[in-house]
This record gives C-alpha cells, structure tokens and sequence, in this order.
C-alpha cells in the first residue's frame, strides 16, 4: 500500500500525460514512437514444443530465452517510480517495457497457433505497493480449449530473481489438477505433492493458461534475496471471444497515448492496492478521458 502520509502533487493528473515528465523521472529510459524491433525466432519444432508443454503441464517456464533489455534499469527506474508514490505499473510507460514483449511475439504467436491477440491487461507488481498473485485460475472454465490448447495466457516475467524465500510463483500443472479444464472449478484438486514451485532468474519468462491453478508466495520474514520485481501481460486466442471487450490491435507497436490508456483502464481493478487520495482517483479519470482506449466490443 502507498503510505498514507504521503502526499502527491496536486498537478500529476496533468503532468502524467506528458511523456517529458517520465522522461525526467527516468533518464535512462526512453518513451518514442520506434517501432518494434528484435524478436526472438522460434523454428517450428521449438514452437510445436512450447505448444505441447502448454497443453500437457498448463505453464512454460522459458529460462533466459535472449531477451535483449536493460532489466536491471528498469527494475531501478520501478523503484524510482514507487519511491516517487507512484504505482509501479508506470514502469509501462517506457519503450523498453514494452520491446520486452514484442521480442516474445513469435514465442507467444506460436503456442496460439498464429493466432495471438493482446489482451488490455497488462500490470506491474512491487512488494511496497502491491500484492502478489493470490492463488486464483485467471479465467476458470474459460482459459482453454475442449481439446486442451490455450484460449489465453498470462506471460509474468521477473525483473529480479524469484526465489521460495522472497516470493516465487507455484502451480499445480494441468497433469495434476483433476479440475483443470472444468467448467466451475475454481479450485485445485490435487495432492500437496504435486505442487511445481518455480524459481525464476531476472530475464526468465514464465507463462501459464487461464485454467493454471497458480500463486505468488508471501516473502520470508528472514527473506535476503531481495524484492521481487515483476510484470504480467495477458494474450488471447483470436478464435475465443474479445477478453474484456476488446483486443490491443495495435500491438506489438504500443503508442505512448495507449500505453497511458491501458494503465487509466487497470488502475480501477487495483483500487485496493494504491492510495485512496483523490489526487489519483482524478489521475485516473483524466487519463481515461483523454486516452480512451475503446469501448465494449470495440478493438484498438
């Protein structure tokens, strides 16, 4: 939670429009209007692979599959972003927040078949400010096929080790789950064994079906790892229906204008996680009216 003593300025709602402004608050960033460039290739073994691991376990852990990126400056530039009293989901205001995942388009592209579509979904997560995952399904009896493929994904990446002590993601794989698949199965059904913990280094990929039964742990008290720094991205299949009403169809080229609309949509979700100051309800509302990002039914 942001600490209620904090006090923000009164001018952030206008000042958060302007790319100048998280320009100054992290130098070492850019924000422009480049597009895409390097993405990771997959061949199509490695591909029809990835695919079948999804299906057969529910997740893919990619360790350290090349992703070219400052992490380190930007797990710094997050810091800085929560330090400020700000959410760290800002940290997705910056081309290199977003270049992580276009890099992924092929990885990603593949597990769906060629038929990817980004969904607006898109968060941050850092201990001052926000909680883990709890143990959920994302989309129970809505996250895959009849015949096991995936109709969506949450793709979760560390910006700093995970590890048991400081608060890595578990799951139950698919295998191990009698109610993975089933409609109204909101929980589990498995043996305590069968529980995969999954310790991940800073630049690995993480990415598991809406039907994954998965959580983020709570940090030790004694923990020395660190924080754990991380962000999520949810995908879809373009033969389900829209996921919150609409596709980012803009993606992978991400314009700052939408990278703000995106964060004005999520910020109602997570109301319980930053500061109840008006000063946010109004930043909210003031980048939700000038970036719009669509409609029900509608695409962007």
């Amino acid at each position: 939670m942001l600490s209620s003593k904090r006090t923000l300025p009164k001018g952030l709602a206008i000042a958060s429009q302007s790319a100048e402004f998280w320009r100054r608050l992290a130098p070492e960033l850019t924000i422009s209007d480049a597009q895409p460039g390097l993405c990771i290739e997959r061949s199509t073994v490695q591909s029809e692979q990835e695919r079948m691991r999804l299906i057969n376990d529910g997740f893919l852990h990619l360790k350290q599959p090349g992703l070219d990126a400052p992490i380190s400056a930007i797990a710094s530039a997050m810091d800085r972003i929560v330090n400020a009293g700000l959410p760290a989901a800002f940290i997705g205001v910056y081309d290199e927040t977003w270049s992580m995942i276009a890099q992924l388009n092929d990885v990603i592209g593949g597990l769906f078949d060629g038929q990817a579509a980004m969904v607006p979904d898109f968060w941050a997560v850092h201990p001052n400010t926000t909680a883990g995952l709890t143990a959920q399904r994302k989309r129970a009896s809505n996250g895959v096929f009849s015949d096991g493929t995936p109709k969506n994904v949450t793709v979760w990446m560390p910006l700093t080790d995970a590890t048991p002590d400081n608060g890595c993601i578990y799951v139950v794989p698919a295998g191990q789950d009698r109610n993975y698949g089933k409609s109204k199965s909101d929980r589990a059904n498995a043996s305590l064994p069968g529980i995969r913990a999954l310790p991940a280094t800073a630049g690995d990929v993480l990415i598991w079906t809406g039907e994954t039964y998965h959580w983020q742990a709570r940090p030790d008290r004694h923990n020395q790892d660190g924080p754990l720094l991380s962000l999520t991205w949810e995908f879809q299949s373009r033969d389900a229906a829209a996921l919150e009403g609409m596709l980012v169809e803009s993606y992978p080229y991400m314009p700052f204008e939408t990278r703000l609309g995106l964060l004005a949509r999520q910020m109602p979700r997570h109301r319980s996680e930053l500061s109840a100051s008006p000063v946010w309800r109004a930043v909210q509302q003031t980048l939700a009216n000038r970036f719009p990002i669509g409609q029900r039914g509608q695409t962007t």
